[in-house]
This record gives structure tokens, sequence and C-alpha cells, in this order.
């Protein structure tokens, strides 16, 4: 297996993918164009995981750093950000919600009420149809994996560094692997985008690659 050739082909397949992401970003979005973003963002967000993880166990092979001119991130900052946040190198966990009765939020008391055949519930306003959000999460978190596609290699070292230092670390969450069991974040078992192709490709190459150098 060539792995190097392997982290170059999908690294440079994911900034395919976010230049178009940042061809639609925009300071302020609509509820459907943000919502629209993450579901692509979130899958190349995996992949990317998956692809350090893959060069950490390579830390001597010589990965290529990216030569793609990628968009201008600068128009997209607000002024008060000081610095892009630092990408996830560790899978969110799974979270699982309680199944029980108490377990569900009850309505909010001070919202007004409506009765309706005798029962009161209360009375939600619609959103607006044209309400835009602040994009600046969202594009810090696009700015970020950018980032990690024009580098590899320092965030497969950093990653390394990470996982040295948890090895001495009680056992607990600080050691739990950087990819969670099962299926990554953002997969679908349906692909709807080439991300989704992406994810799977990149998943299976995690689970391949050894856990150190031969």
């Amino acid at each position: 297996m060539d792995w190097q050739a392997a982290i170059n082909l999908n690294r440079d397949a994911l900034l395919r993918v976010l230049a178009a992401l940042m061809a639609i970003a925009a300071p302020h979005l609509s509820r459907q164009s943000r919502s629209a973003i993450l579901r692509v963002l979130r899958p190349a967000e995996s992949a990317a995981r998956r692809l350090i993880v893959i060069a950490a166990r390579f830390c001597n092979a010589k990965i290529k750093t990216s030569t793609r001119t990628l968009p201008n991130f600068a128009q997209f900052q607000p002024s008060t950000a000081q610095h892009t946040p630092r990408f996830k190198l560790f899978d969110p966990r799974k979270r699982f919600a309680a199944r029980h009765p108490q377990a569900f939020k009850l309505p909010n008391k001070s919202l007004p009420r409506i009765s309706v055949i005798g029962v009161s519930i209360p009375a939600f306003a619609p959103r607006p149809q044209n309400h835009s959000l602040n994009a600046a999460a969202l594009t810090a978190r696009l700015k970020a994996l950018q980032d990690v596609l024009s580098d590899l290699p320092k965030q497969a070292k950093r990653l390394a560094r990470q996982l040295d230092k948890r090895k001495t670390a009680p056992a607990g969450p600080r050691r739990v692997p950087p990819l969670r069991p099962g299926l990554p974040p953002g997969y679908r078992s349906n692909p709807a985008h080439e991300v989704d192709r992406i994810l799977k490709e990149c998943h299976a190459l995690a689970l391949q690659a050894p856990a150190a150098p031969p």
C-alpha cells in the first residue's frame, strides 16, 4: 500500500470540497444555507481526522504539503476574532439521551399560552422565513479545516504528541482513541455528496493502517 499517495489523493479531494463550501460561505447565511454547509462539513472534518491518524502512524513519511490555491478567508473573519480555533483531533463521542419521562424538558411556563379544546399549550411564534444567521463560528471551522489540509504533517505530529501524553494518563476519558468505535461522525449509508465517498475511503484506510511503520 502506498500510504503517501493515498493520503495525498484524499487530501486533494477534500480541498476541492472545501473550495466548494467557501464559494457559498458568507458572513451571514440563511438557516437553509448553513444547514447545507454543515451536512458537507461534518463528514469532511471526519475524513480529515482520519487522514491525520494515518499520517501520525507514518511520521517519517514524506507527506507533501498542499500547493493548491484556496479562497481568502479574511473577508469572512469578524473583526473581534483573534485566532482560528484548533481543529479537533478526536472524534466527538456519541451521546445517548436517557429515555425516561423526566428526561424530557417541560415547556417554558413563561411563554404565552393558548387553549385548544380545553387544553392549554405554549404558543410559539413562527420563525421569519428570511432570518439570517451569523456564520462566524461556521467560517472558523472552515478555516481550521483549511489549516489542517494545508499542513497534514504538522497535525500528525500534534496528534502523536497528544497520544504520547495520554499513555501516562489514568484510565478514563483521556485514554480514549482519536477515532470512536463504529461509524464515523457525519457518515451516511446512502451517499448524497462526493464527501461521503471520501469519508468512506478515509475511514477504511484508517482501519487498515498499521499501528507502527513497517
